[in-house]
């Protein structure tokens, strides 16, 4: 394969599928969907090849190039679920065998020979060095590479839009302890040489994700100050998560028993918490989202949520704010009523023995 005149020119024409893999539901090239955001492989194929064909014997030489459409570079929930369908991807090839060789179609140690390739233009964000697990050559964009590159084993990864977490994410599931998920945080984890979880009997540490720009808790400053005074066992922490880098919030995370915050991405450091630790979800008046009660789920944690109270009306002229946008209420007792909950649940989680009353 060779990318010439901006766009990717096949090194090999597209064989058609044969009557026992339509059988198998196999999808045809041409039949590929697209996802949310402008990605997907349909998009790729589509606006970054060329029906040109480059046809040359190349090298046996293993190297591999994984082509990268980002939805965004700044949500977490978005960016490390595309960073985890990409991981899942290569398992994939990985444990699939190539008929021709007799032997997978990745393996391990290709790590060292893969690169990626950033087809968006979306700033490297937060999450621009966690793509290094999954390919250990430096990451270039498009718009870098020179003029008649060639690429020798070109991957177009799931996207983060078909990550199977998506789905359903409106209703309850019963799923329990996600091994997929359980490995994507481990590796995370190790990326970042986060020490592994040891039971401890210190302090209860709960770790409130403060949101500076939407949908902040009306008076959660004084709120936690009273939560505090009420039980000396409690540590907490407010951290604006997107003052810090990504490879520190996650070890912040790891030393938490207690995540809380108002609905929104945030959440997704549920991810790293200890398995059976505690997710608060606040949610705004009327709006009943599932995904980060399934994920705690997934992780063993225990998931309390209460719903909050829209602020009141505006003035007479002035337009209220889209949920997603607007700041929320909720009295004081029945915040600390919730936090009283959530600690308790770890009073006997690790070498605590605390009495629950």
């Amino acid at each position: 394969m060779i990318f010439s005149e901006k766009k990717f020119k096949l090194g090999c024409d597209i064989r058609p599928l044969n009557e026992e893999e339509k059988t198998e539901g196999y999808p045809e090239f041409n039949s590929f969907r697209s996802y949310w955001y402008n990605t997907g492989t349909k998009v790729i194929f589509d606006d970054y090849f060329s029906k040109t064909r480059h046809l040359r014997q190349y090298p046996s030489t293993y190297n591999y190039t994984i082509l990268i459409k980002r939805e965004g570079a700044l949500n977490p929930w978005h960016c490390l679920l595309e960073i985890w369908s990409t991981m899942m991807t290569m398992d994939v090839l990985r444990m699939a065998v190539n008929p021709a060789t007799n032997a997978p179609f990745y393996v391990s140690e290709d790590v060292q020979n893969t690169q990626i390739v950033i087809l968006d233009d979306h700033v490297d964000g937060f999450y621009i060095d966690l793509w290094a697990a999954v390919a250990k050559r430096p990451i270039i964009r498009l718009k870098e590479l020179p003029e008649t590159t060639e690429f020798e084993n070109v991957i177009v990864p799931l996207p983060g839009a078909s990550n199977p977490i998506w789905q359903g994410d409106w209703q309850i599931h019963d799923c329990r302890q996600s091994e997929l998920l359980r490995t994507f945080s481990d590796r995370v984890l190790s990326f970042y040489n986060v020490e592994p979880w040891a039971p401890h009997d210190s302090s209860i540490v709960i770790t409130y994700i403060d949101r500076r720009n939407s949908r902040r808790l009306v008076g959660q400053e004084s709120y936690l100050e009273e939560l505090a005074s009420q039980d000396p066992r409690v540590k907490i922490q407010m951290i604006d998560f997107e003052s810090i880098p990504f490879s520190e919030q996650v070890k912040i995370v790891r030393e938490t028993d207690i995540l809380v915050g108002v609905h929104g991405a945030g959440l997704t450091h549920g991810i790293f918490l200890p398995e059976r630790s505690v997710m608060v979800e606040i949610l705004p008046e009327g709006l009943n989202h599932k995904g980060f009660r399934n994920l705690a789920g997934l992780r063993s944690h225990t998931y309390l949520s209460v719903h909050a109270s829209k602020l009141p009306a505006p003035s007479r002229g002035q337009r209220r704010a889209p949920w997603h946008a607007e700041d929320v209420a909720l009295e004081r007792e029945r915040f600390l009523d919730l936090m009283r909950i959530a600690v308790r649940n770890v009073y006997n989680k690790g070498l605590r023995n605390f009495d629950v009353n």
